[in-house]
């Protein structure tokens, strides 16, 4: 009896485990899927729309899902999560972002490998031109350039504000490979590249290496507060000469649409210039030293 007792306890934890909680569902849909268990997530979804109905958790949820089903191409559950979306999404809500951004993102990539590169791309330029919210336009604008930077002439920056000497024009940094490391002040991730990317800088600067780290305002500075523009160019100021010494004296323009040109959704965004102002390599995640060092060396190496 206690062998069976026992047994009946463990069922009981494993399902409640499995059930999300209010506020949790989308967390706990990111983790089956990081674990490639898209069958969870589904259940969890469909078990907590049973309960709760459409709300915006469970639409959240179901942008994951889609993300999830086209990341595992499942390519068929993917368009039918985007399809739910869209049905009960009808335009831009401030509080539905994730899950219309999601629809979006997921219907571009469907696109893509459905009807090609250029269709996926003239979809998402449509959205764009549609989109209001700055972190949504940024967002699109990523999937765009995923599929059309590399191999195009990189967009200008805006050059109206920034942190150390003015940046330079495309144009004048001709005949010198260029990083672009889009940062935010409160980017962890961010801070954990600085090491890496302080080595790389310094190693490869008297090769001709130029680096710049486009940024913008958030509205936030230290301690996540409110902050006024010029408090928190301030902060920046503080953040890059504590956490980026590796970084000393290079120029930081701060520009809103320049990261959303760049499609800066996720921080750190890396573009890599070559010494004819075309982009070569752009990424919005986390890079290796030896990774950013394979390409900085590859471009070296070309010909001016």
């Amino acid at each position: 009896m206690k062998k069976h007792g026992l047994l009946a306890a463990l069922l009981i934890c494993a399902f409640i485990s499995a059930t999300a909680a209010p506020g949790d569902l989308a967390r706990l849909v990111r983790t089956k899927l990081s674990a490639g268990d898209l069958l969870s997530g589904e259940a969890a979804v469909e078990d907590y729309k049973k309960q709760n109905g459409v709300d915006k958790e469970y639409l959240d949820a179901l942008g994951w899902l889609a993300r999830g089903a086209e990341l595992l191409r499942q390519n068929e559950k993917a368009a039918a999560y985007v399809a739910e979306l869209r049905r009960e999404i009808k335009e831009e809500k401030a509080d539905l972002l994730g899950a219309w951004g999601a629809a979006i993102e997921v219907e571009g990539k469907l696109r893509a490998a459905r009807e090609g590169r250029d269709k996926a791309v003239k979809f998402l330029n449509e959205e764009l031109a549609r989109a209001k919210d700055t972190a949504l336009r940024s967002r699109i604008s990523k999937n765009i350039n995923q599929l059309s930077m590399e191999g195009r002439a990189a967009p200008k920056l805006g050059v109206t504000d920034f942190i150390g000497p003015k940046p330079p024009e495309f144009a004048e940094l001709k005949g010198k490979p260029v990083l672009l490391f889009f940062w935010a002040h409160w980017c962890g991730d961010c801070r954990a590249q600085a090491a890496s990317l302080g080595n790389v800088y310094q190693k490869y600067r008297a090769q001709g290496l130029t680096v710049m780290a486009p940024t913008r305002f958030y509205g936030t500075g230290a301690q996540s507060k409110t902050a006024t523009p010029a408090e928190e160019k301030a902060h920046m100021e503080k953040v890059l000469a504590e956490s980026y010494p590796g970084l000393a004296g290079i120029s930081v323009p701060i520009d809103t649409e320049t990261m959303v040109r760049y499609g800066v959704s996720a921080t750190p965004t890396f573009a890599l210039v070559d010494r004819k102002g075309i982009v070569r390599f752009y990424t919005p995640t986390r890079l290796s030293e030896a990774e950013l060092s394979r390409w900085i060396e590859k471009l070296l190496a070309e010909k001016p």
